[in-house]
């Protein structure tokens, strides 16, 4: 059995911030209300989510094509 990598250990997170809430249907429906949380987190604290978005997008990107993030 393979060890997870970085990168899976950082999907793992969400899994288990999507498990706290028992409300959510789904992990998919806790994630869209998770999405839709931030939005107004963001509202109430004067930052700007696509810009915050685009700079996570830019992490996923590097994250992805690291050695780094590929190693156990």
């Amino acid at each position: 059995m393979r060890r997870p990598t970085k990168n899976d250990r950082r999907a793992m997170r969400i899994d288990h911030v999507l498990t706290w809430c028992k409300d959510w249907g789904s992990k998919r429906e806790g994630l869209i209300d998770l999405l839709t949380d931030a939005r107004h987190w963001c509202d109430r604290h004067g930052e700007d989510l696509a810009g915050l978005d685009r700079l996570a997008h830019e992490h996923y990107l590097a994250e992805l094509n690291s050695p780094e993030g590929n190693k156990p």
